[in-house]
């Protein structure tokens, strides 16, 4: 983040985390953007908020548009367990990758854009229905961002997981950095934070700072930044270890994370190609695998999207019988959770609940709402 930034240019960042509205939104970041000073220093920041205005719009169109009764081609209603993104440069497989996965038909050509709107599928793994999105080329092969890349990153930054293509004959390491740089002007992290910060904005009382770890230059370091950034009189809550310059860039763009798993594809031109890729991604934090669209054995490529959504598989059972079909939950999820999830109304009237699986001391544990449930659990919900 610029050091050198006017006053009010931070103040106007820090208020768009407080905005409600897509329209409150649009128009601080546009108030914000023309506070900015545009010289070199600036140059990356200013580029940062134009991509997030352009998908606001972009958002905000796809509003009105159902408001009036039209449909977006843009537009993806999730279905399933879970939502998976494809993402990928020109011409890397990823429409021939999303067929062998789903089934389902998505425009398959030698030349490069030839996707050219959203195309949703069904992959069908563990008896789990996982929707898998086939997106446009974010990129071109010149690493240039397509014209279609904002509408892109709005679909994905919606979905569950973003499942990353990387054409393994090619150059599959400069591939995945020039999306990562992509996904990261349009405010979206692929590596996890090691900290966690929550601003809880208060009437009166100034700036109070907790904190759970280490802080560079300790409490009244944030205090100082919080009021530099307008910030008059909140809770702010800090979790782990964070640097300043991290903590500024986190109350100001607040970037989001999204789960990734990064798929080297065309394994079967290049396989020690592939396997030095997916080595190299490993090395660097990231959970890869390589794969083939001309494969009939993708069962890795899925095992992986699966364990990667970080999500269970939690059977319900009635009069003695077990549900063929899994419910999918969040890892953490609890017996609660899970009767909201069949309906509102078990949620309501849940008593208890008897459970046989991993998460059970003894087979049929009698439990309450707040028990969590893992992978495999067979729950009965009494009410």
């Amino acid at each position: 983040m610029p050091t050198n930034l006017p006053a009010e240019a931070r103040h106007k960042l820090a208020e768009y985390q407080s905005a409600k509205t897509l329209e409150e939104k649009i128009e601080v970041l546009r108030q914000a953007l023309s506070l900015i000073p545009d010289h070199k220093g600036t140059e990356k920041l200013r580029r940062q908020l134009r991509k997030r205005l352009a998908e606001l719009r972009d958002e905000l169109e796809e509003k009105k548009a159902a408001k009036t009764g039209g449909v977006s081609v843009f537009s993806v209603k999730k279905e399933g367990w879970a939502q998976v993104a494809l993402l990928g440069v020109a011409n890397s497989g990823k429409s021939s990758l999303f067929k062998a996965l789903t089934g389902a038909p998505s425009p398959v050509a030698d030349y490069p854009l030839t996707t050219q709107k959203p195309y949703p599928g069904m992959m069908i793994y563990s008896g789990c229905e996982i929707q898998v999105v086939d997106l446009p080329a974010l990129m071109t092969e010149g690493f240039e961002e397509t014209n279609l890349a904002s509408k892109n990153v709005g679909i994905a930054r919606n979905s569950d997981l973003l499942a990353i293509v990387l054409d393994g004959s090619r150059e599959p390491i400069a591939e995945f950095n020039a999306i990562e740089s992509l996904l990261e002007e349009y405010g979206i992290t692929l590596k996890k934070r090691q900290f966690e910060v929550e601003v809880e904005r208060t009437d009166s009382g100034g700036v109070r700072v907790v904190v759970m770890g280490q802080v560079e230059g300790g409490q009244e370091a944030v205090k100082t930044l919080a009021q530099q950034l307008g910030i008059r009189s909140a809770i702010i809550k800090i979790v782990g270890n964070v640097t300043l310059d991290e903590l500024e860039e986190e109350l100001i763009r607040r970037p989001e994370y999204k789960k990734c798993l990064v798929i080297v594809n065309k394994a079967d031109i290049d396989d020690a190609k592939a396997d030095a890729a997916v080595r190299e991604l490993e090395a660097r934090g990231f959970t890869a695998v390589k794969a083939s669209a001309n494969s009939a054995d993708l069962e890795d490529v899925k095992h992986k999207i699966f364990k990667s959504l970080d999500m269970i598989r939690v059977y319900t059972r009635k009069d003695g019988v077990v549900s063929e079909r899994p419910i999918l939950l969040k890892r953490g999820a609890t017996v609660s959770q899970l009767a909201e999830k069949i309906h509102r109304d078990f949620s309501e009237a849940l008593k208890y609940a008897r459970v046989w699986g991993p998460s059970a001391k003894v087979q049929g544990e009698k439990v309450g709402r707040e028990h969590v449930l893992e992978d495999g659990d067979i729950v009965e919900i009494r009410v």
